[in-house]
């Protein structure tokens, strides 16, 4: 049987299960947007340097990495995604905002994961032309992750 940590009584899984689908729900509407009004492979606006929309998938991971590997990522990050949840509700908290954290990452990784078996592929639309492109949910999980590193390095510091 699963113990769930104390510190997961119903009204904060109600709450950070909330903010879970919300998180999700705005990735997906906003690819939803840049797949209805841009053409695959357009930009918005066009001759813009810096940064601007464009609607291009990713069949990979972060940056392209595994790109065609679509099917291999479909089956490992769902085991991957229960293996992290587990931790998260069975174990007790890294720090005082790891749980904000992990709630940022796992939306973000839905968020994909959402995509990738709706669509096929993860679908990118902010494009800082430099750099590849990402959507919400991949600014989520960079996010929660930053945040995660940044508090788990100032507690050790505070311990030491």
């Amino acid at each position: 049987m699963i113990h769930i940590h104390s510190r997961w009584n119903s009204q904060r899984l109600s709450t950070f299960g909330l903010i879970w689908v919300l998180l999700i729900v705005v990735d997906q509407i906003t690819k939803l947007l840049v797949r209805s009004n841009l053409t695959y492979g357009s930009s918005w606006p066009e001759n813009w340097e810096l940064i601007r929309l464009s609607y291009v998938e990713n069949t990979g991971i972060a940056f392209g990495f595994l790109q065609g590997h679509g099917e291999l990522l479909s089956l490992i990050v769902p085991i991957v995604l229960l293996g992290f949840i587990y931790m998260i509700l069975t174990q007790p908290p890294l720090t005082s905002f790891s749980d904000y954290s992990f709630v940022l990452i796992l939306a973000g990784a839905v968020g994909n994961l959402v995509d990738r078996f709706w669509h096929g592929a993860v679908t990118d639309f902010i494009d800082p032309t430099h750099y590849p492109a990402f959507n919400v949910a991949d600014s989520l999980i960079s996010i929660g992750a930053a945040v995660l590193i940044g508090t788990s390095l100032l507690d050790r510091r505070k311990q030491t």
